[in-house]
């Protein structure tokens, strides 16, 4: 039988679960080792300190976040546009679903256009307090030239300034 060559320092202390079969001097203890890797790591005294702070600063964004957001649609009049009828070259009505305070009145611009995207129409309707909310209304706006096209501007209750 042959001699193996000569065994590398890094190869006698080979765990036998890595090198089975392979040549052992001694069993390494790879939980003790990582303790004593551990405990030579510098403490961070102030790192759960910083975990705090910077949940608690996350936690007063998120809920900013929401008040923010709910204070810009709470309250407020919303509308989506559902299509328009070219009824004459000189008149468009513009088909709106309301979403509103259905005991108060809305004052809605709709515009018509021409084929180069002018406003060649613009009308303010006042529409007044419904049963329900959302409610569906046409709204007509004669134009000073052939429109093309016709669509909301704003709306917004009759009682407030427009808001822009």
């Amino acid at each position: 039988m042959t001699t193996p060559p000569p065994i590398e320092h890094h190869e006698r202390t080979a765990d036998r679960r890595t090198n089975p079969g392979g040549p052992v001097d001694r069993v390494v203890d790879w939980d003790a080792e990582e303790e004593a890797v551990e405990g030579t790591r510098p403490a961070q005294p102030n790192a759960r300190r910083w975990w705090i702070f910077g949940s608690a600063a996350v936690a007063v964004m998120v809920v900013m976040a929401v008040i923010w957001g709910l204070s810009a649609t709470v309250g407020r009049v919303h509308w989506t546009y559902t299509g328009h009828d070219l009824v004459a070259e000189d008149q468009v009505d513009v088909r709106l679903d309301l979403q509103r305070d259905p005991d108060r009145a809305v004052t809605c611009r709709i515009e018509a256009r021409d084929e180069r995207n002018a406003v060649v129409g613009r009308a303010d309707v006042e529409i007044g307090p419904t049963q329900s909310s959302p409610s569906r209304h046409v709204l007509s706006v004669r134009a000073a030239a052939p429109a093309l096209t016709g669509y909301i501007d704003a709306c917004w209750y009759s009682d407030e300034p427009p808001r822009r």
